[in-house]
């Protein structure tokens, strides 16, 4: 039976980020709470809720499953993982911070309170420089998330620390980084490459979001 792949794309885009892995047979494409088709989430506890809604999918799956999460979304990833869901054979994490608000293993703290006062003043052109600076100019045609609730889902992932609970993964991990991501600092990954038990690292020369210039790296992962 072929094996199920789900993808989670990061903050402020949506799941037509994966557009050029839409052709992978068996493969779902979810997008974050407040995010594309999912806009009408609860707000409250929405990691943890969003996650436990994961879980209970990837239990109900069939056949195996790999989970590809990008950025917040392999925030996600982990977090479902350590839920350890029966079927769920391996995780794959781009561009992953266990703690972003960290200067060594996601972003610097005082730029990241900067970056949230500027949401609240101006949603849209700090969105749109957001996806700038993480993709370049590309895909501003997804549309913009749901401002307030997509704020508190960003909240949430600034306060998580997931440091200390890495060493609880026991499936398979791979972990993806572009040595040139202005969003997360690349040596979160090597940082996990560490901590992880089972884990393989891949270091690229690109930005925060390595599969847009390299979409066979998701491919030759997936095996």
């Amino acid at each position: 039976m072929e094996i199920k792949k789900i993808f989670i794309h990061g903050w402020s885009f949506s799941s037509e980020i994966w557009e050029r892995f839409k052709n992978i047979g068996n493969s779902v494409f979810l997008d974050l709470p407040f995010h594309g088709n999912n806009i009408n989430f609860s707000d409250k506890d929405i990691l943890n809720n969003f996650s436990e809604n994961l879980f209970s999918y990837i239990e109900s799956c069939d056949e195996e499953v790999v989970l590809i999460g990008w950025s917040l979304g392999a925030t996600v990833g982990v977090l479902t993982a350590l839920k350890k869901p029966k079927n769920l054979k391996k995780i794959i994490l781009i561009g992953f911070s266990p703690k972003f608000k960290d200067r060594q293993l996601g972003h610097d703290p005082s730029r990241i309170k900067a970056f949230m006062m500027a949401l609240r003043k101006d949603f849209e052109g700090t969105v749109y420089n957001f996806r700038e600076t993480a993709v370049g100019n590309r895909f501003t045609d997804i549309p913009l998330p749901e401002k307030n609730g997509s704020i508190k889902l960003l909240r949430k992932f600034i306060e998580i620390d997931l440091t200390d609970r890495l060493d609880e993964i026991d499936i398979p991990v791979v972990l993806i980084h572009g040595k040139r991501d202005r969003i997360i600092n690349y040596n979160a990954s090597v940082f996990c490459s560490k901590k992880i038990k089972n884990s393989s690292l891949i270091l690229t020369d690109s930005h925060h979001a390595p599969f847009l210039e390299m979409p066979e790296i998701i491919s030759d992962t997936l095996i």
